[in-house]
């Protein structure tokens, strides 16, 4: 069987998956949907450019000849599609997840998967009533660094953990706006905190103080610094550390996650979509191993034969898992504004 796909939202993080999906033998791109659709069009130029002579051909015909549409509930009526990817900004979930259900395809959808907690247990409990897989972007669960990290800390007791993520503020206007793009811990630290969540343990209780200092002053609501405590349900303490006012340079340190535990020191640096060292330090000394493997292609194709062969196993950061990603980044960003510690469990049992 070859997955039929469409595409909802068809920008920059679509064009990537795009390139990865178009590569997969098992699945043919049929369909697009965007509000723009001389965006979308262009998204396609670029990737059919990018794709000649790597992709299979026949593919290529059937992405180049895919209708592009504005409406999604039109789309998902009128083509008959196995799986969608949605490629949304922050603010436009809700709709489209929900109209997918109804349709009864299974999708793939770009973090964060909502702003709004409530909404985003909604959309899992429609999933889980129709039987239907549900995955989120958290492509780092894909990469060659988790087997390795679990197996390198093994069953030592964890002490800590910090994380880094810095950079310059986007180039979008709906950035700057808390209630399009939820901030930079919800938007774009979700991936430091979900590999957090995935390798370490849940996180219980985020004390955050954040600052709006450089990048976001007036107009823009959202914070541009932060620095938050977080408490793990093993015990473990930690600290995220972000910010979007340094887009001149780093250290190395400042990409990456680092885990203190009983004898040793493990370091992940880089972040998602690139080439990842691992460092790990013991009292013998220091070792270095690079991962260069493609996550997201591993994420993409995953979903797609979850969705062929009827395996939702083989989607290792399944919706509901999202939800709670979700729910300690918002929980970060209830911190920020009231300057108290926020208990995840509280954020959680309040919207179930």
């Amino acid at each position: 069987m070859t997955v039929r796909v469409g595409f909802v939202g068809v920008g920059y993080i679509a064009k990537e998956h795009l390139k990865r999906v178009l590569t997969d033998p098992e699945a043919r791109v049929v369909a697009l949907c965007d509000t723009e659709p001389s965006a979308a069009e262009a998204t396609r130029a670029s990737v059919l450019d990018k794709l000649k002579g790597t992709a299979r051909d026949d593919l290529l015909a059937s992405f180049a000849q895919a209708p592009v549409h504005t409406n999604p509930v039109r789309m998902f009526q009128q083509e008959s599609l196995d799986a969608v990817f949605l490629c949304l900004p922050p603010f436009a979930h809700g709709d489209v997840e929900f109209a997918a259900i109804e349709a009864g395809i299974p999708f793939l959808v770009e973090k964060p998967v909502a702003l709004d907690l409530p909404l985003a247990q909604k959309i899992s409990s429609a999933l889980h009533a129709r039987g239907l897989i549900g995955a989120a972007g958290y492509q780092s669960r894909y990469s060659r660094i988790v087997p390795f990290v679990r197996e390198t800390l093994g069953d030592r007791t964890i002490a800590m953990t910090l994380a880094h993520r810095f950079t310059k503020l986007p180039p979008r206007e709906w950035y700057r706006h808390q209630n399009r793009s939820g901030g930079q811990v919800v938007e774009m630290a979700t991936h430091q905190v979900d590999l957090l969540r995935h390798v370490v343990s849940e996180i219980s209780t985020v004390y955050v103080s954040g600052g709006r200092r450089i990048a976001t002053h007036d107009p823009s609501e959202i914070f541009d610094v932060s620095v938050a405590s977080l408490t793990y349900d093993n015990g473990a303490v930690g600290s995220l550390v972000t910010n979007m006012v340094s887009g001149h340079g780093n250290p190395a340190y400042a990409r990456g996650i680092h885990v203190i535990a009983d004898g040793l020191t493990l370091s992940v640096l880089g972040h998602e979509g690139e080439s990842r060292t691992i460092e790990v330090v013991t009292a013998e000394g220091r070792q270095e191993h690079t991962f260069d493997d493609d996550s997201m292609a591993a994420q993409d194709r995953a979903f797609v034969r979850a969705v062929r062969d009827g395996r939702p196993e083989l989607v290792l950061a399944p919706y509901e898992e999202a939800v709670r990603t979700l729910a300690v980044t918002l929980a970060h960003q209830q911190s920020a504004e009231t300057g108290r510690p926020v208990q995840v469990s509280t954020l959680l049992g309040h919207t179930a």
